[in-house]
């Protein structure tokens, strides 16, 4: 079965076209500080980058962009590497928090589809040729994927097919939701008929209140691993990101992943160095480490929410075929070019709106 590599491409104008390039350069720091989401990076991806360079890995964790964009202010020149979503890139940008990359130190970036090396929020051609003007690359592409409902259609009476149906009165007290504020309050928007990345301060109140009339249904808020509520039975329904839902798949194969009516999340995490990064040469290193073939389908053998490496989806299926066809066959992994058309991104949005977002997200699970 064929990868649809493809299927972004309504999202993402590629931009880079592959070139020779050089070994990457050679490592003298002795130390790399690592800042990513929780349960994204394989403990064996990092005991190998260490045993290859004799570099010590300390990984800390954090379970959403703002959570990690705070992380920055409160401990300037700590972190080396970082794993920021689509709009967290942007604004990281946009506050001059990142350290541009020499695609040329890193060789392995000739891995990635080229569909994912020009995205919007991180734009870049090798080939620019108008005059002064920038041409900065920030980021490379870690790992893709949804957000969208997980079911166990044994405990639910009819399909789940929209955000609407969480409401579903006899859904209540069998859902788990994400503790995310921007995804959850997109949720509602949406479900409202507004745009996800809402700043009108009234239609944000309205989104609040329509997850204040789901919470008391709610049963908990993770972003970690909230499949584990729908395998133990403590839930029927889940909102949750697509790597999450394949990971229940492979325990349950009867649970069902829907990518809701209404648009379901779509999302890009990206490998970034943070403009005061005290290690800047081991988080390169890292960076193509990580791309490699072999490395890059290690993540996704763990964690396996949709790769932008075709050398890794090339390597799983010289290699590792169980692991290759669960990929491909996976929708909550490789989901079809048609059923993301409707997929929506959390976008930047002003400081105002953005503080609203978190504050009304405070209010909603206070409520539960």
């Amino acid at each position: 079965m064929r990868i649809k590599r493809t299927a972004v491409l309504i999202l993402l104008l590629s931009g880079i076209v592959s070139a020779c390039a050089p070994a990457a350069p050679p490592v003298t720091s002795t130390e790399l500080n690592v800042y990513a989401f929780s349960e994204y990076i394989p403990e064996a991806l990092v005991a190998g980058f260490e045993n290859e360079t004799d570099v010590q890995v300390n990984v800390e964790t954090y379970s959403t962009n703002e959570e990690m964009i705070e992380g920055l202010k409160n401990k300037p020149g700590k972190y080396d590497l970082i794993v920021p979503s689509d709009y967290a890139v942007e604004t990281l940008i946009a506050q001059k928090a990142l350290l541009p990359l020499d695609l040329k130190t890193i060789p392995n970036y000739d891995k990635i589809d080229t569909a994912f090396l020009s995205p919007y929020f991180d734009p870049y051609s090798v080939n620019s040729r108008r005059p002064g003007a920038k041409n900065e690359k920030f980021s490379l592409p870690y790992l893709w994927g949804t957000t969208g409902i997980l079911y166990d259609p044994a405990m639910v009476s009819e399909p789940i097919s929209s955000w609407q149906d969480l409401w579903r009165p006899e859904l209540a007290g069998h859902i788990v939701v994400l503790d995310d504020s921007r995804e959850m309050m997109g949720v509602a928007l949406l479900t409202l008929g507004y745009n996800k990345n809402e700043t009108n301060p009234a239609r944000l109140a309205e989104a609040r209140d329509k997850l204040m009339e789901l919470a008391p249904g709610v049963v908990a808020y993770d972003t970690e691993t909230p499949e584990d509520y729908l395998l133990s039975g403590r839930a029927w329904v889940a909102v949750l990101y697509n790597g999450n839902a394949a990971l229940a798949e492979r325990q349950n194969p009867n649970l069902v992943y829907v990518l809701p009516s209404e648009g379901a999340g779509i999302w890009f995490d990206n490998m970034a160095i943070p403009a005061d990064a005290p290690h800047s040469d081991a988080a390169i290193a890292f960076m193509n480490y990580v791309l490699a073939p072999e490395n890059a389908a290690l993540v996704v053998k763990e964690y396996p929410y949709s790769t932008p490496n075709i050398g890794a989806l090339e390597y799983l299926q010289a290699n590792d075929a169980e692991v290759y066809e669960a990929y491909v066959s996976s929708l909550a992994s490789n989901p079809p070019q048609d059923a993301l058309l409707g997929a929506v991104l959390v976008k930047r949005v002003n400081d105002s709106a953005a503080a609203l977002y978190e504050e009304y997200w405070l209010e909603v699970k206070s409520a539960r």
